[in-house]
Order: C-alpha cells, then structure tokens, then sequence
C-alpha cells in the first residue's frame, strides 16, 4: 500500500502559526491515506502559489519552474513543501548548511532538492540545540529555485533555509531598514537603506556601471586595515537600524593602501565609494577591488582621482612630478620611455622613464575612469611594449617611500609593436597573441565564442555564470569525478617563441577544486600530446590567478586548454569558474 501525505493541509498549518523552537501539533489527524489493492495510484496535482501562507507541493514547483525555463532563478523567495525521501548531506557544523531531497509521497513521487540551504530560521546549524534532518520528516522551505542544467530542480546554493519541520519552526529576524536616501553621489551619498534600494533593481550579481557613494556607521569590523595588503572589509548601518552593507575590501583613504593613520572603530561615520553588487543575491557589497575609503570622521583623502577644480592638466617632468605635492585632485601629462613591463601583467604597472628621472605608474587604464584589468585590451590595441614612448595622464601619490603614479590612463604611444592579428594570432612582429573572447563576454548557442575547438580538445560540459572575475560573465567548467575535462580554444597557429596563458579560476561552491594549464598541439584536426603545468588549488572565497608558460620551437597549431581534473588524492573533480584568459608572446 502507498502512502500519500496531505501536503497541502500540512503546509498551510506549520505555517499559520508558530514560534522559535515551539513544538505544534502535528498538522493533520492521520498522515497516510490508504489505498485498496484494486485501486489506481493516486496522481499528484500542482497545488499552492509558492507564497508563506500557502506553498507549492512539489508538483506545484516544478510545473513553476517549467516555465521559467532551464537555469533560470526565480527573482522571489519561494515556498515549497513535501517528504524528505533522501538526505544527500546531513546539517555539519563546519558550514551550517544540508542537502536533501523532498517529494510529494514518502515513495518519493515528483522531486525537488534542497541544495545546500540553512538551519530554521535561516541560520546555521549548531549541534547542541539542533536537530537533524531525516527521512520522513514533513518540512517546508523557503528561497531562490532554478531547474539547474534543464534537469535539476532545486533551490540556489546558499539561498535558501528551513522554514519548519514537523511542524516546529523558527522565527526568522526581522531586518529592520530605514528610509533610503541619496543619490549614490559625492555630494548626496547613499544611506544604506538607499544603496539597498539601488541594488534590489540591479539584481543579483550585477556590479554597478559607475562608482557610487554610501554613508554609514561602521558595525562590524572583519578584516582591519593593515600594511601587508592596506584594505579592510568592514559592515556600515544606518543609525538606529540594523540592515546592513559590506564594505568589502576597500583601501584607504584617497583611494591607497593603508600606511598609517587612525584605525577603523565601530561607529566610525563613514562614506565609502566603489562599485556595488549584491553578491549572490543576499550580501550587498562593494565589488571587489574597486572601493575605497571616501571619508572617515570627516576626514578625506581627496578622493580616488576626481577632475581638478579648474578641469586644467598640467605637462610635468617627471623629476617635477617626484617633486610635487600628493594629491589626487591634480592630474599631470608625462611622457617617458617604458621600462622593467611584467610580461602578461593585466594591470600595468611599470616605471616611466625621462631624462630628468623615473616614476612607478601603478596601474594603466585605457580610459579615465576604466577598469584596470583592460590593459591586456590596450597592450593588444596599441601594441605598448617594453621601450616604447608613452604619454600618460595620473595623479602624485606613494606607498610607503614610494613615489607612484595612480589613476594614470592611456593619452598616445610612440615605438609600440602592431597590433595582434585577429583569431588568436600574433601577427606582425607582435609581442602579444590575443584570444578570442578571452572575457568570456561573448556566448552563440549555449558556449562562449572562440572557446570551442574542431578537435577532441574541448570535451567539458560548460555553462554561462555570472560570478564573473571581470565584466558580467565568466564560463563554468563541469566537472566529473571519473574523468579530465578541457575548456579549449579554437585552435590558433603560432610561430616558434615562448608564450604565458593565464586566466583567473574560483571555485563554484565551499568545497576546494583544482585546475591545470596547458596546451595541445592539433594537426589536421588531430590532437598530439598534451603539455601541462602544476595543479592549482582554486577555492570559491576569491579568485586565484593561473599562469603557465610554454615554448614551440617551430610555427605550430594549438589549442590551449584548461583542465578541470577528475576526483583523485590531489584534486576533487568539482565544477570550476574561468574567466579573464590571456596569451602572451615574451
């Protein structure tokens, strides 16, 4: 005989009423419903509209989700209920979080997984007060769903929570927020309820276009600003409230790195400047690596490169410009020969070189206002080399004894190499072979452009994320714990020379993954021996840098590869993140 749980009676019960860590009668008289022998198996109906008061069962779910569409999240949290029919990974201390599978029987008809979601009341799990899930228990459910692949049906890692089981749930806190206010500007910065505003219509992941302003008081300090790396990741609130927004590796005061001065306290009055995002849909953040430290106690450091009062520049020696006074208010024209470029560095840092000194330009924008990591994108458009002429645009400042360049950006370039040739080729005597789409920006039919190869090379299930390193995309790397599986470009022809292939790697969840670099020769559409560096370990807290040199000794057709490695002693066969590829010629 098959049993049949009432979910929907279930439901609307544990929900109508219940307080943290209070027991509630069980919602319904008898749980099973019997059928005779002669009688045809009950057919489950979608019931419910996903809200508190009244969740979908599981049928109700994935018939919402069908018309989503295949990878798709829901922009709301959804409500669901059912029977746990498996549990794939209990609640653990070490993360709070569990995955389990629930269903509209108890012999598991229709299914949909919760994937690595949290305790009741939206919390960690703690094993001193704390029950486990298990099979047979009633929950329902709550947070953002999407039918991962076409074929999974289940909520978004990390987004999701226990709502209630057997009855028995928890209240979840109410944030309380204030008015939001500001324009995001200089002049009328954001409060926290403002930018809150501000990025619930972005979406998630989405880091915005421009630099914005926001104004609060410090709570919590996770990481103080010190010399080794001069940022700090701190939380800001608006007064009397407790909503909250992270500053999220910003640096200091005009736009440096930390070298001396006050330290962060909580209730600090802040302004914070910088892109934001909401990362992952539930921690509205600065993005990493653009913010800084505007004011503190009504302290400011000039700001992170804002136009002069008089909109003037001023052409500067550089022995004059070593000999100025810091500021980030006035902009300086040097021109200077290239010197000690870090092949395959994506920022562009070097000395600028005149007859009367030399200066360190710390980073080179394409644009004032760019990104720094679009020099790879300049150095391939304007062919800047080691040795060439450049005349730049930046601001005096320092680190430490220092003397420094910041905010520079590109004015004109004289002895640079020819541009690269199209499709990856290092044309003209170039120092740099561009790839196709290395930002992986650009996706036909489900992959990225340039990132498919005519040979056996490319064997990886991949996927479009927006967790990206740079821009809004990055390409997700399947993996699988039975075998290697490549990204690989198309195949690109190459004269004889030393070459650097690099690219930023993160892992998609809290379990560490690994990646390898490397390359194949491919001769009418066959592949020779493959040629690797060192396994990398990858984890999901930021991204790490992968960079692998190799030499042809003749002209040679390649693809170049990524590896994601199956499960073994030294690597875990787990999805991988890829983003921001680049091939160089040294």
């Amino acid at each position: 005989m098959k049993k049949i749980y009432n979910i929907l009676m279930a439901a609307a019960i544990a929900l109508g009423t219940f307080t943290s860590c209070e027991d509630v009668p069980m919602p319904f008289n008898n749980p099973l419903d019997y059928l005779e022998p002669d009688e045809e198996e009950t057919v489950i109906e979608p019931v419910g509209d996903g809200t508190k008061d009244n969740p979908f069962n599981v049928a109700g779910v994935l018939a919402y989700l069908n018309e989503l569409g295949p990878d798709v999240e829901s922009t709301k949290d959804i409500y669901v209920t059912g029977v746990v029919t498996a549990v794939k990974e209990e609640f653990s201390t070490q993360y709070g979080n569990a995955q389990f599978v629930i269903s509209d029987t108890d012999e598991g008809t229709n299914q949909f997984t919760f994937y690595r979601g949290l305790y009741l009341g939206n919390k960690k799990y703690n094993n001193e007060n704390d029950v486990n899930i298990k099979e047979d228990d009633l929950v329902v459910i709550c947070g953002k769903i999407v039918n991962y692949r076409g074929s999974t049906p289940e909520t978004v890692q990390n987004k999701a929570y226990v709502v209630s089981i057997n009855g028995k749930g928890a209240d979840v806190p109410e944030v309380k927020t204030g008015e939001a206010k500001g324009t995001g500007t200089q002049a009328d910065p954001y409060n926290v309820a403002g930018v809150l505003n501000y990025l619930s219509g972005l979406g998630a992941d989405v880091t915005s276009p421009n630099e914005v302003y926001i104004k609060g008081k410090v709570k919590d300090i996770t990481e103080q600003f010190g010399t080794q790396y001069g940022n700090a990741t701190f939380t800001m609130i608006d007064e009397g409230f407790d909503a909250v927004f992270t500053a999220y590796r910003v640096l200091y005061l005009g736009n440096k790195k930390y070298t001396e001065g006050d330290l962060l306290k909580e209730n600090d009055e802040v302004i914070v400047c910088g892109k934001v995002v909401n990362f992952k849909g539930n921690t509205p953040e600065t993005a990493q690596n653009t913010g800084y430290l505007y004011s503190l106690n009504g302290k400011t450091g000039g700001g992170g490169g804002g136009e002069t009062p008089s909109g003037e520049v001023k052409p500067i020696s550089i022995a004059d410009f070593n000999a100025a006074p810091e500021s980030t208010d006035v902009w300086y024209q040097l021109t200077g020969t290239v010197k000690n470029l870090k092949e395959g560095d994506i920022y562009g840092n070097f000395d600028l070189e005149d007859a009367t000194g030399s200066v360190y330009v710390y980073g080179l924008l394409s644009e004032k206002g760019g990104e720094k990591k679009k020099f790879q994108d300049l150095v391939a458009a304007k062919g800047i080399k080691e040795g060439c002429t450049l005349t730049i645009i930046g601001n005096r400042g320092s680190y430490g004894d220092k003397i420094e360049v910041l905010n520079a950006y590109f004015v004109s370039i004289e002895g640079g190499a020819e541009p690269s040739g199209g499709g990856g080729e290092g044309g003209g005597g170039s120092t740099v072979a561009t790839l196709t789409n290395g930002d992986f920006e650009t996706w036909a039919d489900g992959l990225p452009t340039g990132w498919k190869s005519a040979s056996s090379a490319s064997n990886a299930t991949l996927s479009q994320g927006t967790d990206a390193h740079g821009g809004s995309y990055a390409v997700i790397v399947a993996g699988n714990e039975g075998s290697n599986k490549r990204l690989a470009s198309q195949e690109i022809t190459l004269e004889a020379g030393t070459y650097n292939f690099s690219f930023y790697a993160k892992a998609t969840t809290e379990d560490p993954a690994q990646t390898r670099p490397g390359y194949v020769p491919v001769t009418d559409g066959n592949v020779g021996s493959y040629a690797y560096g060192d396994y990398v370990n990858i984890n999901n807290s930021g991204w790490t840098l992968v960079s692998y040199d190799f030499t042809l000794e003749a002209t040679t057709t390649v693809c170049l590869v990524v590896m994601n490695p199956k499960k073994s002693n030294y690597s875990s066969g787990k999805d991988i993140l890829i983003d921001d590829a680049s091939l160089t010629k040294k």
